[in-house]
C-alpha cells in the first residue's frame, strides 16, 4: 500500500497584547474575518478597483510565502511548496483550496470552501459575478513563489463561483 506523506507547515502564532495584533511567522496577520473581507471586496467593486485588491493580496502573500521557503530550505520540491501554500491559505482563514494543476504556463485551483463567498452569501445572497479577488491574488502569489518567478507573471481568473451558485469556486491561471 502506498502512503502519501504531506509536508506540514511550521508556524509560530503570537499575539502582542500591547498593540492587540496577531503575527504568524513574524508577519502581522488578520485572522479570519470574512465579514470584513466581504465589505472591502464590495468597496473595491463599487470603486472599480478589484485589480488593486487582487494586486495588494498577491504582493502581501508573496512576501509571506517567499519568506517561509527561505526560512525552511528543506521545503524544496514543487509539491511540498504547494502543500505549504494550501495550508497557509487555510491558516489565514480564507477557506480550503485544492490545486488541480500547477504548471510553468498555466494551472487550475479549486476552492472547496471560501470564507469570502460564505460572508457574501450571508450578507447579500447570491451575486451575478465572482468576488474572490483576494483569493485570486493569493493564487497568483502561490504560483509565482512556488515557481520562483517575478511578481505579476501569472493571472488568476475565477471562472466558477460559490457566490454565483456553484458548489465550488474554480480559478484558471495563465502566464501573462
Amino acid at each position: 500500500m502506498i502512503q502519501e506523506v504531506k509536508t506540514s507547515i511550521k508556524y509560530n502564532h503570537t499575539f502582542d497584547p500591547r498593540t492587540k495584533r496577531h503575527y504568524i511567522n513574524g508577519f502581522q496577520a488578520v485572522l479570519h474575518c470574512h465579514h470584513y473581507s466581504t465589505l472591502y471586496t464590495q468597496l473595491a467593486l463599487d470603486a472599480s478597483e478589484t485589480e488593486l485588491l487582487k494586486d495588494c493580496a498577491r504582493d502581501s502573500f508573496r512576501e509571506v510565502l517567499d519568506n517561509y521557503f527561505v526560512q525552511n530550505p528543506d521545503i524544496s520540491t514543487i509539491q511540498d511548496k504547494i502543500n505549504i501554500a494550501i495550508q497557509y491559505f487555510s491558516l489565514f482563514g480564507l477557506g480550503k483550496m485544492k490545486v488541480n494543476f500547477l504548471g510553468d504556463f498555466s494551472g487550475e485551483v479549486e476552492l472547496i470552501t471560501s470564507h469570502i463567498d460564505s460572508g457574501w452569501l450571508k450578507k447579500w445572497g447570491t451575486y451575478d459575478k465572482p468576488v474572490n479577488y483576494i483569493s485570486a491574488g493569493y493564487i497568483e502569489a502561490m504560483f509565482e513563489s512556488v515557481l520562483g518567478v517575478s511578481s505579476g507573471t501569472f493571472k488568476a481568473v475565477e471562472v466558477q463561483s460559490i457566490v454565483m451558485g456553484s458548489k465550488s469556486s474554480l480559478f484558471k491561471i495563465t502566464r501573462r
